[in-house]
């Protein structure tokens, strides 16, 4: 039985007026994509990929080629494999909860609500400000607050509760903060999709009784589909490229248990300044990402065409 989006021909029309407009979609975006490439592609093309090869080291001064050494030494290096699991675990839960509660909140704000710019713009917030200053705000929250929390409700094992003091608080420590601060980008863009699917499907929806969860599942979900695939690239992206907040909130502790990809390539191209090794480190980090990131777009792109 075909879905609601499919009987009314919303999946269909979406996808001819994308085909028709499609040379003046490329267009538009065209200024954009060529000083992303400038920027960015540029010096990893250039820069980034041919160091890895060098073992070059800032401070001796030197720039010698090795070979494919470096990525040979990655498999040996502990620090390195600690934290590719960890950003990969880290990874996971950020971009579930952010999207998960980005979805539902965007479902409870796009009704009529009293106040629903304010609290929109309350949740937006976040992610204009600087990770560096939110992580600030947050070692505050937990180490001068948590105690006055256990005072009020009479809990010693509150009071006496460290954020910071085992691995497993340091790293919810992080991944509170991190969903917190993009959970306001993602609940715009689905409020967004929410608001551009047509009236018309959603009240016949209604008069054929799909009601509660059941739209959510079956109406809303497929015709979202081109705002979840946006949501979770740059949830990818952002994840896996996570450093501001680790950094100031943790500094990878306790014994780097909370020391990401990002992190592990900064120690060692700006603590050591060996900067082939560093190279090498993100060049493996960009593989991750276009990899992970091509199989979501591959898979959510084909769920767009059958909603």
């Amino acid at each position: 039985m075909k879905s609601l989006p499919d009987r009314y021909g919303v999946g269909d029309m979406s996808d001819i007026l994308y085909r028709k407009q499609k040379k003046y979609y490329f267009l538009l975006v065209l200024p954009a994509l060529c000083i992303y490439t400038f920027a960015l592609a540029g010096p990893l093309i250039f820069g980034t990929i041919p160091n890895s090869f060098f073992s070059w080291n800032l401070i001796k001064g030197t720039h010698n080629w090795i070979g494919i050494k470096n990525f040979v030494n990655l498999f040996h290096d502990k620090d390195f494999i600690q934290s590719l699991l960890l950003t990969f675990k880290l990874a996971v839960v950020t971009i579930v909860c952010t999207n998960v509660l980005a979805f539902f909140a965007a479902l409870a704000l796009n009704t009529h609500i009293f106040g629903k710019p304010v609290i929109r713009a309350f949740f937006f917030i976040p992610n204009i400000i600087s990770g560096v200053m939110i992580a600030l705000a947050w070692t505050f929250i937990f180490q001068k607050v948590t105690p006055i929390l256990g005072q009020v409700l009479h809990s010693e094992a509150v009071k006496g509760f460290s954020w910071f003091g085992n691995s497993g608080a340091a790293f919810a420590a992080v991944a509170i903060v991190t969903v917190w601060q993009g959970l306001g980008f993602l609940m715009i863009l689905y409020i967004t999709g929410l608001q551009s699917i047509p009236l018309d499907v959603m009240e016949a929806a209604c008069i054929d009784g799909c009601v509660g969860f059941n739209r959510i599942i079956r109406i809303q979900l497929p015709l979202l589909m081109p705002t979840i695939t946006i949501n979770l690239f740059v949830s990818i992206a952002n994840a896996f490229k996570a450093f501001d907040i680790n950094y100031a909130l943790t500094g990878g502790g306790p014994s780097k248990t909370t020391q990401t990809i990002a992190m592990n390539i900064y120690d060692d191209a700006f603590g050591t300044f060996n900067m082939g090794y560093g190279c090498a480190k993100s060049v493996i980090l960009f593989l991750i990402i276009a990899v992970i990131s091509l199989v979501q777009l591959n898979i959510t792109r084909k769920r767009e065409v059958q909603s």
